[in-house]
């Protein structure tokens, strides 16, 4: 059983991208860079996606007892799926599970880390892990009927924050994702158990909780779809508004600009304004902090294969950069995964 949300999205995009190339398109040489598509750009996108879902079928009305590649671990209660009338759901389910820590995979999958805040600005956001859960039966997506439970551990980003929070990731017409704050239930636990486990207000639609015993982030929502513990990162510095100028040809629809901070590893911020009469990536009020010496990285596609070029810059105030046409390569979606995974 296929599942729905990246089938239907995968597939669209092969059918676009069959339709539109030409006998010629097909034998253009690997090693030479050609004028992207935004057809090819979002292919390699949904793929670089698609390798990230881990699958597993299971009875509904058993639950599940899931642990990941990296060992998060997600708990679905017996008789706890429902279908959109609130209907119980019995016989065989798929889950669809992803799971992000590192800034490579945020770049080629396009989940990059901008929360919105109390104003509705997007600013970057430190991460404890990003996740995609969803359960389907057949070509339905389920829901859960009260929430479901996730132990995330925390070495995979460093160690406990206990000031992370809880988000939930909204994908816009432009296919970015951006996260807002999960405020209904945060925090709300009442003590724990003992072995640093949360013990929970009945209630609760949604919480947050940090155990030092076990160095995780145990977490419990009642909503599908993309969630992630995070906090905004501390700024001390004056912050500016950067441009990013690119090469003719490449634009918002087949190419996108990131920003990975020196010494955060788990963050990686987005400019997701294209200028059009000028050609540059900008975004929406100015985030960047002025002396902070960052990673701006560009990303595009030619012929199946990622364009990229990443440029080591300290900011300046109303800092501009270029990024030429000589300047940008050809590379696998693995080895551009490891070269920015390798950043400072």
């Amino acid at each position: 059983m296929k599942n729905l949300f990246f089938t239907l999205v995968f597939g669209s995009l092969i059918a676009l991208l069959l339709t539109g190339c030409s006998k010629d398109e097909a034998t253009v040489p690997v090693d030479q860079i050609i004028p992207p598509t935004s057809t090819g750009f979002n292919m390699l996108r949904q793929q670089a996606l698609s390798d990230l879902i881990q699958t597993q079928t299971f009875d509904a009305e058993d639950g599940i007892h899931f642990v990941s590649n990296k060992g998060t671990i997600l708990d679905i209660g017996q008789h706890e799926l429902t279908d959109h009338l609130g209907n119980t759901i019995v016989g065989e389910v798929e889950l669809t599970f992803v799971e992000i820590f590192d800034r490579g995979n945020m770049v080629v999958a396009n989940k990059p880390l901008m929360g919105r805040d109390n104003t509705g600005h997007l600013h970057p956001l430190i991460t404890g892990g990003q996740f995609f859960i969803q359960v389907t039966q057949a070509d339905q997506v389920l829901k859960p009927l009260n929430y479901y439970y996730v132990t995330v551990d925390a070495e995979h980003t460093g160690g406990l924050d206990n000031e992370m929070i809880l988000w939930q990731g909204e994908i816009n017409e432009a296919g970015n994702l951006a996260w807002n704050p999960v405020e209904i239930g945060i925090g709300s636990g009442e003590g724990d158990d003992g072995n640093g486990n949360i013990v929970w207000t009945d209630g609760d639609q949604a919480g947050l909780g940090f155990n030092p015993v076990t160095n995780t982030y145990d977490f419990f929502i009642n909503e599908f779809g993309w969630t992630n513990v995070d906090r905004f990162t501390a700024v001390s510095s004056a912050l500016t508004k950067i441009k990013v100028k690119v090469p003719t040809n490449y634009n918002e629809t087949n190419s996108a600009v990131y920003l990975a901070y020196e010494d955060q590893p788990n963050l990686l911020a987005q400019l997701d304004l294209y200028n059009t009469p000028d050609q540059y990536f900008t975004e929406h009020f100015g985030f960047v902090p002025v002396g902070m010496t960052l990673h701006v990285i560009f990303a595009s596609e030619s012929n199946g294969q990622f364009v990229y070029n990443i440029k080591q810059v300290t900011i300046a105030e109303d800092h501009i950069i270029t990024i030429a046409t000589d300047d940008l390569e050809l590379t696998s979606k693995e080895d551009l995964i490891d070269r920015i995974d390798a950043l400072n």
